[in-house]
């Protein structure tokens, strides 16, 4: 049941393109309370390709930016890409997950590897 005190939720309509030719979604994002929001599917079988397909969201972006004759479609470009370099923009939803330490390192810590390294 959902809360009639909440707002509703404002989804995007799916594309006519999509409707009419079949596809798959492959990423959706929402910000909820200034929180980012990200489902996706993985899609391609390597990572760059995202590459392209992000930059080509950020243009989309920018256009929308500029068909109002506020901001040029440069200038969005640049500071989109200047916020995706600094690592700066919304709060993700999740927090980052600590890195995973090296197959090839030792469990020892660096004071037993101190000391080995001194009885050569």
């Amino acid at each position: 049941m959902s809360d009639p005190d909440l707002p509703p939720f404002e989804a995007l309509i799916i594309p006519h393109e999509a409707v009419d030719r079949g596809g798959v979604e492959i990423l959706r994002a929402a910000i909820i309370e200034g929180q980012l929001y990200v489902t996706l599917r993985r899609t391609f079988e390597h990572p760059d390709p995202w590459g392209g397909l992000l930059s080509e969201v950020a243009r989309r972006v920018a256009r929308i930016y500029a068909a109002d004759g506020t901001l040029d479609e440069g200038d969005v470009v640049f500071r989109i890409h200047s916020s995706f370099v600094s690592e700066s923009g919304v709060r993700s939803s999740r927090a980052k997950k600590p890195a995973k330490k090296s197959a090839g390192k030792s469990k020892k810590s660096s004071k037993q590897r101190r000391s080995k390294r001194g009885r050569r």
